[in-house]
């Protein structure tokens, strides 16, 4: 007998063999609070600010405002960043979309797209509800040395665990669009590191019952 196995059963049966590879889900952080108190003109009296590309770096939320990174900000934002092509870090759940810009603001953002921003957070949605379950993956972008829009996407030395996953974020990064500061763009070649947070309260029992029964549809 031939199992037809839907996408979101795949996602979950990837989940289900890291978890019983490792013990247990990554650790995730609370994340109600993350991005709603680190902008400008907000308190960040005895807070600490983290710098990952260094002091002089003008960092950039997901709709090109400058903000702090502080301590209530997720944790693998405040990390020291090694790889100078590393411009933006990416954190998505199914309820929120959140944007660091850690480089090269001077040179060019990324253009506020709430909208499609909104789809993207319903792409993880679908798959919410069920584990707590951290996947991270990184994409390399190259932009035309002359119009500076980007010409491809490719992933990194980083892949998400869940192939799924790594399709939506590769259609994230695909569908941005930059603003440059000068005719012809500084920056050609980026790199984004992705966070996508899955959220649910279900025990390994009830994933596997859950599985078993969308493996019999």
């Amino acid at each position: 007998m031939i199992f037809k196995i839907n996408t979101s059963t795949s996602i979950l049966l990837g989940c289900i063999i890291f978890l019983f590879s490792c013990g247990s889900a990554e650790k995730s952080q609370n994340l109600s609070s993350i991005g709603t108190t680190s902008k400008i003109g907000y308190s960040t009296k005895g807070k600490n600010n983290y710098f990952p590309a260094g002091e002089s770096e003008i960092i950039l939320d997901e709709n090109g405002e400058e903000v702090s990174i502080t301590d209530d900000d997720f944790e693998y934002f405040k990390k020291p960043s090694k790889d100078s092509t590393e411009m933006f870090r990416v954190l998505i759940t199914g309820k929120k979309y959140i944007l660091r810009q850690i480089r090269s603001s001077a040179h060019f953002k990324r253009k506020s797209d709430p909208g499609g921003d909104a789809l993207i957070i319903e792409d993880i949605a679908r798959y919410d509800g069920r584990i707590n379950f951290l996947d991270d993956g990184m994409v390399v972008v190259n932009l035309n040395a002359k119009t500076g829009k980007i010409e491809k996407v490719n992933f990194g030395t980083r892949t998400t665990r869940i192939g799924d996953l790594s399709k939506i974020i590769q259609n994230d990064s695909t569908r941005w669009q930059l603003e440059h500061k000068t005719l012809e763009p500084t920056i050609t070649k980026y790199t984004v590191i992705y966070y996508i947070q899955l959220q649910g309260n279900a025990s390994k029992d009830e994933i596997k019952e859950q599985l078993k029964k969308e493996v019999r549809k």
